[in-house]
């Protein structure tokens, strides 16, 4: 139904200041290919005994093949006293927060006001940084680290303005669910060097954000040893993730495993295991891969070579090998882009993963948003 579509990728540098949200918008009907049908309407089931799926206006609408793109949708609910209603006041932000439907990323705007505050308050006293990260999969999975170390450095004066270096007066806590920085050890080890070296920043591993009391800025986890309280002058969220309930509720869902509710499917040949005309691509996927834009990508050549070939009569050609990719910021100028596969680390160029160098942030920043809406979007790369 969205009008407008968003490089959702970009939000973080609208957090950053380094450009507007407007920058970030196309108009979807400027996106599309000639001779599509576009219906302005969610789909609101699915029956794929039959081969339909229905929308609130048009009713039953079949098909031949189905490919699911819903992506995944953010539940602040799931935590205890927090909801959406609440990123922009109490020193809470998400730079994850939008509303695809109307072209909105108000968390990428609060995040930047966010980052100022801090360092207007820092300029005065000691403030405490929170960042939380979920237990579900989640898109764009180094988000939490970007807000951390562009938060920090441009304390240090760094960024689109020179200034006074505040770091010191800032305490950061990193708590995430998983048991590491980053599922890699190569980029895991990579970033507790980053950590350590910023004298700053605690990490909490194995913290799970259940609760949060807005007014007196007190965050609850669960822990193995049971629940903890974290104080907080400033908190940033990476919400919880999951599939949108009308994949949720309806057959095409994995009924069981990590990935339960999630879009079940094939993880090299991305087609549904019971129906054999539904493919998937994208973040509603419940494989063993990130879920990001380059993942995407690359599912977009494999889904469209293996229907083609099913149209035929022929065996599915194409196998995804699990590929990803997250950048990751380590400061203004400066960036980690682990690229990888279901084997491991798997960069397009043969230079070292695990260092931040300014080449990835300049094509980061200069380059892939306009790749994303002239290429990716338009099936050519």
């Amino acid at each position: 139904p969205n009008e407008i579509h968003l490089y959702q990728s970009g939000q973080v540098h609208v957090a950053a200041g380094l450009c507007s949200e407007y920058d970030n918008k196309r108009r979807t009907a400027d996106l599309l290919p000639d001779g599509v049908t576009w219906l302005k309407e969610k789909v609101t089931a699915f029956d794929p005994d039959t081969s339909k799926v229905e929308a609130k206006k048009s009713g039953k609408i079949p098909y031949d093949y189905l490919v699911v793109a819903l992506g995944c949708e953010y539940d602040f609910s799931r935590i205890e006293g927090l909801r959406a209603s609440d990123i922009g006041k109490h020193g809470i932000t998400s730079v994850y927060l939008n509303d695809l439907d109307m072209g909105d990323s108000k968390g990428a705007i609060v995040t930047e006001m966010w980052l100022k505050s801090i360092r207007i308050e820092a300029a005065k006293k000691k403030v405490s940084i929170l960042l939380a990260d979920p237990e579900t999969p989640v898109k764009g999975e180094g988000a939490s680290l970007d807000v951390l170390f562009l938060c920090n450095d441009l304390l240090k004066g760094n960024g689109p303005k020179k200034g006074e270096d505040l770091h010191k007066n800032a305490a950061f806590t990193l708590a995430k669910a998983g048991k590491t920085l980053f599922h890699l050890p190569r980029i895991d080890s990579a970033l507790s060097k980053q950590i350590k070296l910023a004298g700053n920043i605690k990490t909490a591993l194995d913290h799970t954000l259940k609760a949060v009391d807005t007014g007196n800025k007190i965050a609850t986890f669960s822990t193995k040893e049971g629940e903890i309280q974290m104080a907080y002058d400033y908190l940033h969220i990476t919400p919880p993730m999951q599939a949108p309930e009308v994949l949720r509720s309806s057959k095409l869902a994995a009924q069981e495993g990590t990935y339960a509710g999630w879009l079940e499917a094939d993880e090299a040949t991305l087609q549904h295991p019971r129906y054999k005309n539904v493919f998937g691509i994208g973040d509603i996927l419940g494989i063993d891969t990130g879920k990001s834009g380059g993942a995407a990508r690359e599912q977009g050549i494999i889904i469209q070579d293996n229907i083609a070939a099913d149209l035929e009569g022929q065996p599915l050609p194409m196998k995804y090998d699990g590929y990803s990719v997250t950048p990751i910021r380590t400061r203004y100028g400066k960036e980690i882009l682990a690229e990888y596969n279901a084997m491991g680390l798997a960069p397009t160029f043969p230079l070292d993963p695990s260092k931040a160098r300014w080449l990835w942030w300049a094509v980061d920043l200069h380059l892939m948003r306009s790749a994303y809406f002239n290429l990716m979007m338009r099936g050519m790369m």
